[in-house]
């Protein structure tokens, strides 16, 4: 897919009282405990939407979370010391990929899902990608029309969720950042 006509991560401004792009902000190692308690509620809250289960990241050890939050590629919204929204970039097979994102329901519709995305964005174009692709289930439409609203569009890939849910599928989606 060419990345002509389509723009780049557009970053909407939250609404009064909500949280600012201030409170997004890169994870370190350090904050390997308030990741894993997001990442946990993320799979307890919305099973369908991650590759992952809930059984397999309880598992995780320490060691395991801290190299997540200290990789340099997770971007976590803060609402105090507690973690609201996650949304992580990785370079697989030559694309950028964002990956494990989720904003708790209660902050949903304020504006952190974009600028979550928006930092993403940010931080591929500065390894220098051009575009950022996506995995979305067919099951959740809100985040399907979050991220066509962003402009992200359809490659035509498509695939299962995993292989324990054969019934749960996601398609792919791409967003150029040039």
């Amino acid at each position: 897919m060419s990345c002509a006509g389509i723009s780049s991560c557009a970053v909407m401004q939250g609404e009064p009282g909500s949280l600012s792009m201030d409170d997004v902000r890169l994870l370190a190692a350090d904050d390997w405990a308030e990741l894993r308690a997001a990442r946990l509620a993320a799979l307890t809250e919305a099973p369908y939407a991650f590759s992952s289960t809930l059984a397999r990241e309880q598992g995780f050890t320490e060691q395991t979370w801290r190299d997540r939050a200290g990789s340099g590629r997770t971007f976590a919204a803060l609402d105090g010391d507690t973690i609201v929204g996650l949304a992580t970039g990785l370079p697989e097979d030559g694309q950028w990929q964002l990956v494990g994102m989720w904003v708790s329901p209660k902050v949903r519709g304020t504006g952190i899902a974009d600028r979550l995305v928006a930092a993403v964005c940010e931080l591929a174009r500065q390894s220098g990608f051009t575009s950022v692709t996506l995995w979305v289930t067919e099951v959740n439409d809100r985040a399907r029309a979050f991220y066509l609203r962003l402009g992200f569009a359809p490659t035509g890939g498509r695939q299962l969720v995993r292989p324990d849910a054969p019934d749960n599928w996601e398609e792919e989606l791409r967003l150029c950042i040039t």
